[in-house]
């Protein structure tokens, strides 16, 4: 039996179809365009929506015109092109860093944190927000991520149905098999909405070397957070 996320195939040809219509332009902002790059783009839109399984043959009928919804496919262009400006941003992209300077940081002792899951709603709705504004802080400071495909702050779009997602860059231990806890603040703002936030703490034991690969079996998901429009009346007040 063969398992197949029909977002990928959708999400990889317009990731495709994006470059070629930068490259006609050239726009000063477009440092690179490789296929490493390229990849790069591909998975942080897949991070951040909600994939649609089918088991190969059966299901091939509901990928004529994947994804039918105009929504959707709007949602996935702003992704991509988010995602594109974000791997653009540094002067130098993280994956031509000497392999050296990767294989040291690997033989550090470090704190590999889980990749931390979570879903915004509306409060008198129930129904996932879009637009919300997610920031992740460590002592009154936005954290930094594994890689620029991850983002902090991240938004939510109506196909990541209110979910979002981040992976911490591993804190430096001063040795293996140290036992901490750590605690974050969620920050959580939209547009005519009162703003949330929200602490948590991960414990963590340092370990040798940086998780390289997103693990299902590591990761946290900290409660549902809800916002209210700033002209209703909350219950707890």
């Amino acid at each position: 039996m063969k398992v197949h996320n029909l977002m990928e195939e959708y999400v990889a040809g317009r990731v495709i179809q994006m470059y070629e219509q930068l490259d006609e332009n050239r726009p000063a902002w477009l440092t690179c365009n490789c296929e490493n790059c390229k990849l790069d783009v591909i998975c942080y839109v897949l991070n951040r929506i909600q994939p649609r399984y089918i088991v190969s043959g059966r299901g091939i009928v509901h990928a004529i015109n994947h994804p039918s919804p105009s929504q959707i496919r709007a949602d996935v262009d702003a992704l991509i092109i988010e995602g594109i400006r974000v791997i653009n941003t540094v002067k130098r992209p993280y994956h031509k860093d000497p392999k050296h300077l990767i294989l040291a940081e690997r033989m550090q002792p470090l704190f590999n944190f889980p990749v931390i899951i979570g879903t915004i709603y509306d409060g008198s709705t129930f129904a996932p927000l879009s637009d919300a504004t997610i920031t992740l802080k460590y002592n009154d400071l936005i954290v930094d991520m594994v890689d620029k495909t991850w983002t902090n702050p991240c938004n939510t779009y109506e196909a990541t149905k209110g979910s979002y997602s981040f992976w911490v860059k591993p804190f430096k231990a001063e040795q293996p098999d140290i036992n901490k806890y750590f605690t974050f603040t969620i920050e959580v703002a939209a547009e005519n909405y009162t703003s949330v936030s929200h602490a948590f703490s991960i414990p963590v034991t340092s370990n040798i070397g940086q998780n390289i690969e997103v693990s299902s079996s590591y990761s946290l998901k900290i409660q549902d957070l809800f916002l209210f429009r700033e002209d209703i009346e909350t219950p707890m007040e």
